[in-house]
């Protein structure tokens, strides 16, 4: 998990969101239930504008476990807020975000009030959340961060694998380039690590540099 800069509401959220809310906790509210009226009510955020805006803000990577969605699935729009607790936040923008299948069913309905799961856009994950020893297990530093990590199953066998992969990939880049290099082979090095940093893991990636004293250096590769 890392952090992102979160985009313009999309203009279906702009022009529909507080009618779509009204109407939402107006159909929860009454005393003769329509399932199927509530269930249409709550699937109003499935936009297109919406779903485009978010993996454009993620650069398509889950919210949480940092992997790559497409091309092998759609992804989810997430609720931090989970919307069948929380209704009034199903169309917030500040409560949408992009998560895997696997994040997203994971998560469910889980919410901790006293120590919610952290935002990646209002939240500092670095003061919440690192790796442990070689990289591979994430690390809780605070409650909240305890909180992501179990809530998201962050330490599932699937991401560790994946991490120790991505980790191993890293270690090899950087042992090469603190060898004597030429300044061509070195430059493109440097690029290639900032690529990675920026990808999926990429909070790993710059985790692994910050331990090799070579983050700095590594960004300011043009």
């Amino acid at each position: 998990m890392r952090n992102v800069i979160r985009h313009n509401k999309p203009p279906s959220l702009c022009r529909n969101a507080t009618r779509w809310r009204k109407e939402l906790l107006a159909a929860l509210s009454s005393t003769k239930q329509d399932c199927e009226l509530i269930n249409r009510r709550f699937n109003r955020y499935k936009k297109k504008d919406i779903r485009i805006a978010l993996e454009d803000m993620y650069d398509g990577l889950c919210c949480y476990c940092e992997a790559k969605i497409a091309p092998v699935a759609f992804g989810d729009i997430e609720h931090r807020r989970p919307k069948k607790l929380q209704p009034k936040y199903t169309f917030d923008w500040d409560n949408l975000h992009l998560a895997c299948s696997v994040c997203n069913t994971c998560k469910k309905t889980k919410w901790d009030d006293k120590n919610p799961i952290l935002d990646s856009v209002q939240d500092i994950i670095s003061d919440h959340l690192s790796y442990g020893g070689t990289g591979e297990i994430r690390l809780a530093l605070t409650s909240r961060g305890e909180t992501t990590i179990e809530h998201a199953c962050l330490n599932r066998q699937g991401l560790i694998e994946a991490r120790t992969e991505i980790a191993r990939e890293v270690r090899l880049l950087v042992n090469v380039l603190q060898c004597d290099l030429e300044d061509s082979v070195a430059k493109k090095l440097r690029v290639e690590l900032k690529i990675k940093a920026s990808g999926k893991y990429g909070s790993l990636v710059s985790w692994l540099l910050d331990v090799n004293f070579i983050h700095g250096y590594v960004h300011s590769a043009s």
